[in-house]
């Protein structure tokens, strides 16, 4: 399928996504108040965060070995999915140790750990599975799958809610059902035979590219999040409810990178030609950027309307969602560029900056929550975004050979292609 049917594909994916999830969000935000949205955002925050990085590199490893590494489907299939479920086994087993003995996830019952556990599973095979479609360029079926879960999930919170049934419980529960829905038909459809074995050799090689990738995407998740785990611990749990609204509305922005991001990384790795590849990365990139600063633009006034919909309880969220647009332009631009050094099979660059933006965040939320809460979080977290979309721009024109004007300057060369996509 072409490069722009799938982004044309994702693109829509993610404005169906934003639409319900705004109303979701709203009526949810609105039945549980500040303490429930904040009690259900923490059990999810936790147990998204071992789903997307508990695999150890694992699933990160999974497009390079089937397009780059020459390695057997039907073995690399069956390796990783042993491998990823002894991993659950194990992570299962300590938490619930964890818990038993009071460390961790104290205030929440059992029945809490165990469907976390499950929407931990559900990750795992989701995004395993996802890595195989994205690397055939079978973005499209994907999506429909995913839409196929999302619009009913989406309507059965909003039936909840408008019947006053919602509760932090039942928001968790659908959640993790949707997920596990998600995994199963990512499954069945991709159709990938396998049996369960261990390949010593073959996880040696995938952890050690893997775990590159895994230890930045732990940084880049960290620096999303972190504020959110500091405001828990620092302001309360009413602070990080009111918070997580101003999040999720600034990350709308990733409409644009999460529509490009799939596409544009099976595309890399699907074209011989360096040339080609650098000038789908280069008009990516700029064009990203520019749709990205006017959705910044636009959203920036429209925060001012939070307390209009969420209610006057919410009202702190507006100025830490104006703070944190202007920061999300370059997060944005910072979530693409990867794919051009993950194609290459050089990922450590992506480690390096990973990891001083989420120290140059740390040291800013450390100082600046304290003296101006949510707000000095939201303007911790857009620095930090900023200096990683300029330190991928620097490296890109320092190591790799490009000018700044090949990536945010609109040529008419630019314009003629973007023409002819949109017409043909």
């Amino acid at each position: 399928m072409g490069y722009k049917a799938n982004i044309t594909s994702n693109l829509l994916n993610q404005i169906i996504r934003i639409v319900l999830g705004a109303l979701t969000s709203i009526l949810v935000a609105r039945t549980l108040g500040p303490s429930g949205q904040g009690y259900v955002a923490y059990a999810l925050l936790i147990f998204t965060l071992l789903g997307n990085y508990g695999h150890m590199g694992l699933n990160s490893a999974v497009m390079y070995f089937l397009k780059r590494g020459g390695t057997d489907p039907e073995r690399l299939m069956g390796n990783n999915f042993t491998a990823l479920l002894l991993t659950w086994l194990l992570i299962s087993a300590v938490l619930l140790a964890l818990r038993s003995f009071g460390v961790v996830l104290g205030d929440y019952n059992y029945l809490y750990i165990l469907g976390g556990l499950l929407l931990v599973l559900a990750t795992f095979i989701y995004y395993n599975h996802h890595a195989w479609f994205t690397a055939d360029e079978r973005i499209i079926p994907a999506n429909i799958y995913n839409m196929a879960v999302f619009i009913p999930k989406s309507l059965i919170i909003i039936l909840l809610c408008v019947c006053g049934l919602q509760s932090p419980a039942a928001f968790f529960a659908i959640s993790v059902a949707a997920l596990l829905s998600n995994a199963l038909i990512l499954f069945f459809k991709l159709g990938q035979p396998f049996r369960l074995l261990i390949d010593l050799p073959l996880l040696k090689a995938e952890y050690s590219y893997g775990l590159v990738i895994w230890l930045s995407s732990v940084f880049t998740y960290l620096n999303l999040r972190l504020d959110q785990i500091m405001i828990r611990s620092m302001l309360g749990v009413s602070d990080l409810g009111v918070y997580t609204i101003a999040v999720n509305l600034a990350e709308l922005m990733f409409l644009i990178p999460f529509s490009v991001n799939s596409a544009l990384l099976g595309r890399l790795y699907n074209t011989s030609d360096p040339q080609v590849s650098r000038r789908v990365l280069a008009q990516t990139l700029k064009f990203s950027f520019y749709i990205c600063a006017a959705l910044a633009l636009l959203g920036i006034p429209l925060s001012l309307l939070i307390p209009v919909f969420y209610g006057a309880a919410y009202a702190e969220a507006t100025p830490a969602t104006m703070i944190l647009l202007g920061g999300m332009v370059f997060a944005a631009l910072a979530s693409i560029s990867p794919q051009h050094f993950f194609s290459l099979g050089r990922p450590r660059i992506h480690l390096l900056l990973s990891g001083l933006t989420l120290l140059l965040n740390t040291l800013l939320n450390l100082l600046w929550i304290p003296l101006w809460g949510i707000s000095g979080a939201a303007l911790a977290s857009s620095i930090s975004y900023l200096a990683f979309g300029l330190g991928y721009l620097a490296v890109f024109i320092r190591r790799e050979g490009f000018t700044l004007a090949e990536l945010l300057a609109l040529n008419r060369q630019d314009l003629k292609e973007l023409w002819k996509r949109k017409t043909s």
